[in-house]
């Protein structure tokens, strides 16, 4: 029933697809239009003081949970609701583990996963710059 609204409307049913076009082809393609080369990395501060390598504070974790915005779920699924109404008590355990992956030097390799599904910015994309840039870039696909 809706083909024919579709064909009417101009809108397509599925994601367009390109042979090639992967994440990582992506994520060089985007990284490379985008990269300063005259770039210098700043020199880093001594000025922070950490008070027994607490980084991130379980009110910062409990604050970023309990103001999610009604966005799209990761890859776990976990509905943006259940994440606001168990704040308090994820908040804590979250802390101690984001906490200790940063003095670890660490990021978990479950933390780096992505599901990745590129959007076409024209009706039949030939090359990368035909996409649209993908919003996070260091992500890789499952």
């Amino acid at each position: 029933m809706w083909a024919p609204v579709r064909e009417l409307s101009g809108r397509r049913a599925k994601a367009s697809h390109m042979e090639g076009a992967t994440a990582d082809s992506l994520n060089e393609h985007y990284a490379s239009i985008s990269t300063d080369p005259d770039y210098n990395e700043p020199q880093p501060k001594h000025t922070v003081n950490l008070i027994s390598g607490q980084y991130v504070t379980e009110w910062a974790v409990f604050k970023a949970l309990d103001t999610l915005h009604a966005t799209a779920t990761g890859l776990d699924e976990v509905p943006v609701w259940f994440l606001r109404l168990g704040a308090a008590v994820f908040a804590k355990p979250l802390a101690q583990l984001i906490n200790l992956s940063l003095s670890a030097s660490v990021v978990p390799s479950q933390r780096k996963r992505a599901s990745i599904c590129p959007v076409a910015k024209t009706a039949s994309p030939r090359e990368l710059s035909d996409f649209r840039p993908i919003s996070t870039g260091w992500a890789k696909k499952n």
